[in-house]
């Protein structure tokens, strides 16, 4: 029996059609944008559907923010699929969420663990996975998982190692990276970091808690530093006062289905109207040159395939502004026009062309880098 016989042999066996297949019919990665470029760019197009994804750093650095950011484009872009927020630290704030994000939480189905053990939530999820209709799910967090030996002991009673969530996290993971798959949904989990130690020149080194796993099957982790402040165009605010928003900013430290060259980026929200998609994307397309600036006050809205000035669609003028702020006017009052052109840049910036370079500047990238040394191997 050849190979090819063998692979239809175990198809029928397992009952499975997609088993065995050969490589170059394999499905590439279909990718879930969440429609702000500061972010789909460096993920070549957003978060890979059926893969796990992990959103690590300190608190306060905008892990769930982000997260429910992208369970929101989750929601618009299939509205026949029910998301999931596991919220084991009982921290969300739904209203502030659902402004930021434009989350619809009466389609959410919300799980709030209270008198459970981790083992049992892990097992919830799992179960989650095994429904036709489920689609992104958020565990927050895994640092706030509480072992069952460690549930049913007396608070003074030092369990040690043995009391720790990371094993059956590993299991937990090793049996639902299958069945994410299968879905096509994606399962983001929340991480904190914790000092682990100093190095000889006395910077910090940063872990993620609850053991190896979640950096090991993880197709993606994203990393977030310190978040900045906003001040209109002003991001780079180190304090909160007197400020329009925030921004939250991440280093993409490990991605197993596209390249991690473009280092990191942002996402920018206001506190009046919640995640300013408009201002990151015109940022990420002025900063690369998509959109065409022939001198310093004139900006052209070109098609990228082909290079030629786009048309306004009812009086065909060509789309050419002169000033920053006459343009961002037409994006905000051509709404259906906005909608085709991030699109279009996203399925552009989807390719696999690294020549771009980083979105964030290297200072950025390094300081987010810094704080994680550790974590930095685990990239590929």
């Amino acid at each position: 029996m050849d190979v090819k016989a063998m692979a239809q042999k175990l198809n029928k066996e397992f009952k499975n059609d997609m088993l065995s297949i050969r490589a170059d019919i394999t499905p590439t990665y279909e990718r879930l944008a969440c429609g702000d470029l500061g972010m789909d760019f460096p993920l070549y197009g957003g978060l890979p559907k059926g893969r796990v994804v992990v959103f690590s750093g300190k608190e306060g650095s905008g892990k769930t923010t982000a997260s429910i950011t992208y369970m929101a484009a989750y929601q618009r872009k299939h509205p026949d699929k029910t998301c999931v927020f596991v919220d084991v630290e009982h921290s969300l704030d739904l209203q502030f969420a659902a402004h930021m994000t434009g989350i619809d939480w009466s389609k959410v189905q919300y799980v709030n663990p209270i008198g459970i053990s981790g083992e049992q939530v892990l097992d919830i999820i799992d179960e989650f996975f095994t429904c036709n209709d489920i689609g992104l799910v958020i565990l927050d967090s895994v640092a706030a998982l509480c072992s069952n030996d460690d549930y049913e002991s007396d608070v003074e009673e030092d369990k040690g190692q043995r009391a720790s969530i990371a094993k059956p996290l590993n299991k937990f993971l090793k049996k639902v990276l299958g069945k994410v798959a299968s879905t096509k949904g994606i399962l983001i989990m929340i991480n904190q970091v914790r000092e682990k130690g100093k190095t000889y020149s006395g910077a910090t080194i940063y872990d993620e808690v609850a053991g190896a796993a979640p950096k090991y099957y993880s197709s993606v982790t994203v990393r977030f530093g310190k978040r900045t402040y906003t001040d209109g165009d002003v991001t780079d605010k180190n304090d909160g006062e007197k400020t329009d928003g925030f921004r939250l900013n991440f280093a993409i430290i490990k991605n197993k289905t596209a390249n991690t060259k473009r280092g990191g980026g942002f996402l920018t929200y206001r506190y009046d109207n919640g995640l300013d998609y408009l201002f990151d994307t015109l940022e990420v397309a002025l900063k690369y040159n998509f959109i065409s600036r022939p001198n310093k006050m004139k900006y052209e809205l070109v098609d990228l395939e082909s290079g030629e000035i786009l048309h306004d669609a009812e009086t065909d003028a060509p789309l050419s502004f002169i000033g920053k702020d006459k343009l961002k006017e037409y994006f905000y009052t051509h709404p259906k026009f906005r909608d085709e052109y991030l699109s279009m840049l996203t399925e552009h910036i989807s390719q696999t062309d690294n020549s771009y370079g980083r979105l964030i500047d290297s200072e950025m990238l390094e300081a987010i880098q810094a704080e994680d040394a550790s974590l930095l191997g685990s990239g590929s």
